[in-house]
């Protein structure tokens, strides 16, 4: 499994110099956590490449060519092994999600890869309540056994059957998702930064696509997305932490535990 290393102090500077926006996070705890900061540089994917850079007079500057990988080539690319979890409630329980979705059209047959996990990430962010410190009594919303079900398990269950949760259980339910559609993908908790100083606890996945560890956050986007919202705004976010490299992100994410299940 690939670690992800720190990246320099000066891309901390500069995503904090761009601006910052905050979003509510999960507590291992009732009461716990707080909110969540996030630079508002990653509000969008960037979709230009860097050129070479003139000349000056005498001297001679270039740049080599920086192409950013697009979301939809990463994920219509990769090659996909379709799992399931195998635990009998959450397997039935994701078979029927994936049915109602196809039903009410948010996903059909004809559909890339790409617009599947797209479409399905937004419905997420739209459709799912938050409800802060649902992790603490994992299974609470299942008929799986707690003593037998590992956490992660018990999570997405509850999610499914309730479509409420915190950043555990959006992150362990579309981690189980992506895993369904065929991808590589992979739960992790830590730590972010917090607005009221220090950090707070979070829960998000990563998928590895092309060889590199891609970060996937639907919690954090439900609520930058809710947040613009209630500001007014006019453009529709969902994508801050979608499909986002995570050697890129280590300004924002500690790492604690990468999870087994």
């Amino acid at each position: 499994m690939k670690r992800i290393g720190m990246k320099k102090a000066s891309y901390m500077f500069f995503f904090l110099v761009m601006g910052m926006i905050f979003a509510a996070g999960c507590s291992k705890k009732p009461g716990e956590g707080g909110d969540i900061i996030l630079s508002s540089a990653d509000n969008t994917q960037s979709q230009e490449n860097t050129g070479t850079t003139e000349p000056a007079k005498e001297e001679t500057v270039t740049e080599t060519p920086v192409e950013e990988v697009k979301p939809w080539d990463l994920l219509n690319n990769e090659p996909l092994n379709p799992a399931t979890s195998g635990y009998e409630e959450l397997d039935r329980l994701i078979e029927a999600y994936m049915t109602m979705l196809k039903n009410e059209g948010t996903i059909s047959d004809d559909m890339s890869p790409y617009q599947k996990v797209h479409s399905i990430y937004v419905w997420f962010i739209k459709r799912i309540t938050y409800n802060r410190g649902m992790n603490v009594d994992a299974g609470k919303y299942s008929t799986s056994d707690p003593e037998t079900t590992p956490e992660e398990v018990l999570w997405a269950t509850d999610l499914f059957n309730t479509y409420q949760g915190c950043c555990y259980n959006y992150s362990s339910a579309f981690m189980y998702i992506m895993r369904y559609l065929g991808y590589d993908a992979h739960l992790l908790s830590g730590q972010v930064s917090s607005y009221n100083g220090g950090t707070t606890p979070h829960c998000w996945l990563y998928v590895n696509l092309g060889g590199e560890a891609y970060t996937f956050d639907p919690d954090v986007d439900m609520n930058y997305y809710w947040r613009g919202v209630k500001e007014g705004s006019t453009e529709e976010k969902t994508d801050t932490l979608f499909c986002r490299r995570m050697e890129d992100m280590s300004y924002f994410y500690t790492i604690e535990k990468y999870h087994e299940n």
